[in-house]
């Protein structure tokens, strides 16, 4: 029974934790339909400045807002290489995520003391007992951490970063830029018409999409301790699959908005997950699970896109 509830907690927390993720690809994924691979660099921009500033003795708080800055910068520079280069929105993903491969190394290496000719000692970012991370300030202090078999510290602050992330960008969709936003999305020509310039839309919208993916990528550290310099490998297929989960099992409901049915989404993705380590199946498998987890929530989908256009 404990090892089920200590299950259940851990879903829901890296439910709570990947849904920030998979809340900025439907940004730049259902809205704008860009296919964006910038992810897997930014989920690592932002645990490393996370992890620097915490060490630095930065408030844990400040230091998750630096990190949607750190995000919204290098989504900036995947848009721009789309709008202003022309070059495809695969190809500008890449473009950045592989120069970030660089760019994060060297910056946690430097920003441990090392020196740009490397010291592979110093590539991992450890928080130590010392640090003031967000759980061990206020208001995440005040919380108790063992209730009924559940980290109700992390458990409760995840939930409402998460719920407030959600209402911010709930919020932002409202607005002038927003709707502009998301007309970009539908249809490019209509905000040319009204004489706004979609570009910026896109370069916005991405920009957005990567500060939410660098949040994620935060209370990633949070949440291990430590900045890994393959943290960022299979985020994509996490952000993809929670939000394909989420938009097709709860997508038609009225009255749910699109983030909440993502947050569910993400938090259905890690319950398969959990499901798996249950069953006893070997870590080592947890990649093609999540590759196959992704197929059935692509195939399901088109599914589901079908069958309504046939009862339409």
């Amino acid at each position: 029974m404990s090892a089920l509830l200590s299950s259940i907690d851990v879903i829901l927390q890296d439910g709570f934790m990947y849904a920030i993720l998979a809340m900025g690809y439907y940004v730049s994924y259902t809205i704008l339909d860009f296919p964006d691979l910038t992810v897997e660099g930014t989920v690592l921009s932002g645990g490393v400045a996370f992890g620097l500033l915490v060490r630095a003795g930065v408030n844990p708080w400040l230091a998750l807002i630096v990190s949607f800055i750190v995000g919204f910068v290098f989504g900036s520079l995947t848009g721009f290489l789309h709008v202003k280069l022309g070059i495809r929105p695969l190809l500008c993903g890449i473009l950045v995520s592989t120069a970030l491969i660089s760019v994060n190394l060297v910056i946690t290496i430097v920003g441990m003391g090392g020196t740009f000719a490397g010291d592979g000692a110093l590539s991992t970012i450890d928080l130590g007992r010392g640090v003031p991370t967000l759980l061990r300030t206020f208001p995440a202090n005040l919380l108790p951490t063992d209730v009924g078999g559940f980290n109700l510290q992390r458990l409760v602050t995840f939930f409402a970063i998460a719920v407030a992330f959600k209402l911010l960008l709930d919020a932002y969709l409202k607005t002038k830029s927003g709707l502009l936003l998301r007309a970009t999305g539908s249809n490019a020509q209509y905000v040319t018409m009204l004489a706004k310039d979609q570009r910026v839309c896109k370069i916005l919208g991405l920009a957005i999409g990567n500060g939410y993916a660098a949040v994620s990528g935060a209370l990633i550290v949070q949440s291990r301790g430590n900045v890994n310099q393959g943290m960022g490998v299979g985020m994509v297929v996490i952000g993809l699959a929670s939000l394909i989960i989420g938009l097709s099992l709860f997508g038609k409901i009225r009255f749910m908005k699109p983030t909440t049915a993502v947050i569910l989404g993400a938090v259905i993705y890690q319950g398969c997950l959990g499901i798996a380590t249950l069953l006893g199946v070997p870590s080592a498998y947890n990649k093609i699970i999540m590759a196959v987890l992704f197929t059935l929530a692509l195939v399901g989908s088109s599914a589901m896109k079908k069958g309504a256009e046939k009862n339409a």
